[in-house]
C-alpha cells in the first residue's frame, strides 16, 4: 500500500482530492485484480471507463461492467480482489446484492487514509449487469498510474456503445454527469449510432425521441453544478452550452 505521503503527491499531480485520489488508487488496484480472475467474463463500461481508457476529464468513482459470459461467479471474483487487496496491507469488506438483472457489491476499505475510525474508511461500488450482451468490445492494455501494479488486459466497451448506454441513463436516472459524459464523446468525435440507441432503450421498453431527450436533458440543468463540482479537471462548461452542443448531434 502506498504511504499517505506519496498520495498527496498523486493527489496534486492528478488535480483530485485526497479522498478521490485514494479511490482512484483502489480502482485501479481492483481493476488489476477483478480482470487478473475474470479475463473476458467482464467488460469495463461507464464513466470509469471513459476516465481510465477515453481521456474524461472528469473523475468517476464506481466501477461498472456487463457480464460478458453467465458462468462468472462475481461474488468469488470480488473475494479474490479482496484477497490481493489484503495481501497489500489494504484491508476490506464486501456486501453484495443481487437483484433483477443487476449484481452490486459495496466494498469497504482501510485505504492509506484509514486512521481507526469508521469515516475514514473508502468506499467503493462495483455495479454488474446482466441484462444485455454488449454490442462493441476490445481488448486493450492498460498501463496502471500507480508503479506497484504491472500492466494487465482489460475488455472495455467502444466509446459509441459508452454513449448509447450515457443516451439511456438520460432516461433512466437524473445524473448530471451522464450529460457531461455525454458531451464529452461528441466533442471526441463519436457520432451517436441511433441504431444502437434504439438497441439500449428497448431493453427498457423505451424509444428515442428528440423532444423527450431534450426534456430529460433540461431535466439536470439544476444537478449540473452540484453533481459535477470537485470531479472535472478544468472549468467546468455552460449548462445550456453543452446541451446545445449536444442536442446538435441527434
Amino acid at each position: 500500500m502506498i504511504r499517505k505521503e506519496e498520495l498527496v503527491r498523486i493527489a496534486d499531480a492528478k488535480k483530485l482530492s485526497m479522498k478521490n485520489a485514494e479511490k482512484d488508487y483502489l480502482l485501479e488496484l481492483l481493476l488489476f485484480a477483478i480482470f487478473s480472475e475474470s479475463g473476458d467474463s467482464l467488460l469495463f463500461k461507464g464513466g470509469t471507463a471513459l476516465y481510465k481508457f477515453y481521456s474524461l476529464n472528469r473523475f468517476s468513482e464506481d466501477l461498472d461492467f456487463t457480464i460478458n459470459k453467465r458462468r462468472v461467479d462475481i461474488e468469488k471474483v470480488v473475494q479474490v480482489a479482496l484477497r490481493r487487496l489484503s495481501a497489500l496491507g489494504i484491508e476490506g469488506k464486501s456486501d453484495m446484492e443481487k437483484y433483477g438483472n443487476e449484481i452490486n457489491a459495496r466494498l469497504l476499505f482501510k485505504g492509506p487514509l484509514y486512521n481507526g475510525s469508521k469515516e475514514s474508511m473508502a468506499y467503493v461500488a462495483i455495479n454488474c449487469s446482466l441484462r444485455e450482451k454488449p454490442i462493441a468490445a476490445k481488448k486493450e492494455l492498460f498501463v496502471p498510474f500507480y508503479r506497484e501494479i504491472p500492466s494487465f488486459d482489460v475488455f472495455v466497451m467502444g466509446a459509441e456503445e459508452i454513449l448509447a448506454e450515457k443516451v439511456r441513463a438520460i432516461y433512466s436516472r437524473n445524473k448530471a454527469r451522464d450529460v457531461y459524459d455525454i458531451w464529452f464523446l461528441i466533442k471526441r468525435g463519436v457520432a451517436p449510432d441511433m441504431r444502437m440507441i434504439e438497441k439500449k432503450l428497448k431493453v427498457c421498453k423505451l424509444s428515442f425521441s428528440k423532444k423527450a431527450f431534450a426534456e430529460k436533458l433540461e431535466e439536470k440543468s439544476g444537478l449540473f453544478v452540484p453533481d459535477l463540482s470537485g470531479l472535472i479537471m478544468g472549468e467546468l462548461p455552460d449548462f445550456k452550452k453543452i446541451k446545445a452542443e449536444v442536442l446538435k448531434k441527434f
